[in-house]
């Protein structure tokens, strides 16, 4: 499923310097996790906000076009349930539970 052409941005999101790639991994490790305090909290107190989401938008797009047939399957179903089930609960509203070992 292909989201077609769209027109360009007006510009580009900045591209992450050195420390905000470090928070961009650390907001993607987080998001992983399903701590979205903590996601929220950094993204809400980074100082390069949008080179932090720009860094997180390349680094989610690369995991996903790396992914093989059968998880592109996978992602396109995913895609279909949630169109299906509509927005989810805001970001950061859902408090972290840790997994249990």
């Amino acid at each position: 499923m292909t989201t077609g052409t769209s027109k360009p941005s007006p510009e580009p999101m900045p591209r992450p310097d050195s420390g905000s790639w470090l928070e961009t991994i650390a907001l993607f490790e987080a998001i992983r996790e399903g701590n979205q305090p903590a996601a929220h909290r950094l993204l809400c107190t980074s100082a390069k906000r949008d080179a932090v989401l720009g860094g997180l938008f390349s680094l989610l797009g690369v995991l996903l076009r790396a992914e093989d047939a059968m998880d592109r399957a996978k992602l396109d179903r995913f895609i279909e349930v949630s169109h299906r089930a509509g927005p989810p609960p805001a970001f950061g509203a859902r408090p972290f539970i840790p997994p249990q070992s």
